[in-house]
């Protein structure tokens, strides 16, 4: 530590008469020393750096202070004082030891959230872990950004009441609600209620108010866009010929032979996979979503797809011809021919554009 001794030394008399430059040049000197021993340094010798470079560090120009932020945010065994005096900087000094360094504790960063506010939960987001006393704190007093943030980082881990709190607030936040529903942490009942609000805000936006009929169809649509993040192509056929077909519909659609007639004609030759492939491209939605839509166990949402694409009832009878279970019977397909001809297009074609959008979430 010989040459800690010799910096010292320097460091007494730039304290006292050197200049900005100098007092610059002594911390640059101390902070590439410290790195290139940090790694062997026992808990007494970084305590030595933590005594010195902070108090140079509080003598030098914000530049210089970024630089050491920078410099110091990413090393395990950073002086901890330093970094804690760094992070309750102004924010551009503060931002790298916020995001990255794991010298500050839970309990320094809901110190330094409470003391400093948003800019600095903003940042003290984007960190790779957080514990549920930083979580708590950010939910309780964050605001809406900073809720959305930590929200969207699937590395924060909440506490029940974090989590109910958050899943409250989504009821009337629907960008809040999207970043939940894709979290994989949801206690099953907080998830539940995420449906219901999920529902709620569809019917709202989709204007379709209290009419029961389409309000189960869209509520069908939204729990299919919920699964379909973790659904797996369920089309008869294992997946080379799936690949094939998809691959056979894409040629078509660079042709520009890729319409509603070819979706007839593969659903009619009983070309499953293709119909499927078909009704996705054409659609844009994704395999999963347009399978759920032909195939699953809510008969109407075919009738609603085709009626926003604004297919015939022909197309959809030829759909409905590929389905293997229940709805077939020549009463169920009066039934669906009728119920077709009733949903209004521009309805069809609003959930049509919500189907889109949660399935386009990652």
């Amino acid at each position: 530590m010989s040459s800690v001794s010799s910096l010292l030394r320097d460091l007494e008399t730039t304290m006292v008469r050197g200049s900005a430059d100098e007092r610059t040049q002594i911390l640059s000197r101390l902070t590439d020393l410290f790195l290139s021993t940090a790694a062997v340094m026992d808990d007494d010798q970084v305590g030595i750096f933590d005594v010195v470079i902070g108090r140079l560090s509080r003598a030098i120009e914000l530049r210089a202070r970024i630089e050491l932020s920078e410099r110091l945010a990413p090393v395990p065994n950073a002086p901890a004082g330093v970094v804690r005096q760094l992070a309750l900087d102004e924010i551009a000094v503060a931002r790298p030891v916020l995001v990255l360094s794991k010298r500050l504790t839970d309990q320094d960063l809901v110190a330094i959230s409470a003391a400093k506010g948003r800019d600095h939960m903003l940042a003290i987001t984007e960190r790779e872990d957080l514990g549920e006393p930083v979580t708590d704190f950010l939910i309780l007093r964050g605001g809406r950004l900073v809720t959305h943030a930590i929200a969207a980082n699937h590395g924060a881990r909440f506490s029940h009441h974090g989590m109910g709190v958050l899943v409250m607030r989504a009821n009337q936040d629907d960008a809040l609600h999207e970043a939940l529903g894709e979290r994989r942490d949801l206690p099953a009942e907080l998830a539940a209620q995420l449906m219901a609000a999920a529902k709620s805000s569809a019917r709202r936006r989709l204007g379709i108010g209290l009419d029961p009929e389409l309000a189960d169809v869209v509520d069908g649509a939204v729990e299919r866009g919920a699964r379909a993040v973790a659904a797996e192509v369920q089309i008869d056929g294992n997946l080379e010929t799936i690949n094939e077909a998809l691959a056979e519909i894409n040629r078509l659609k660079e042709a520009g032979e890729l319409d509603e007639q070819t979706v007839v004609r593969f659903a009619r030759s009983g070309a499953g996979e293709h119909a499927v492939c078909a009704v996705a491209v054409l659609a844009e939605l994704g395999l999963p979503a347009a399978e759920q839509a032909v195939l699953g166990a809510d008969r109407d949402a075919v009738l609603l797809l085709a009626r926003g694409l604004g297919w015939s009832w022909e197309t959809v009878a030829a759909l409905i011809g590929l389905r293997k279970d229940f709805g077939k019977s020549d009463a169920a397909v009066e039934r669906a021919r009728q119920h077709f001809r009733t949903i209004p297009k521009e309805t069809a074609q609003r959930v049509l554009g919500f189907l889109r959008m949660r399935d386009a979430q990652p």
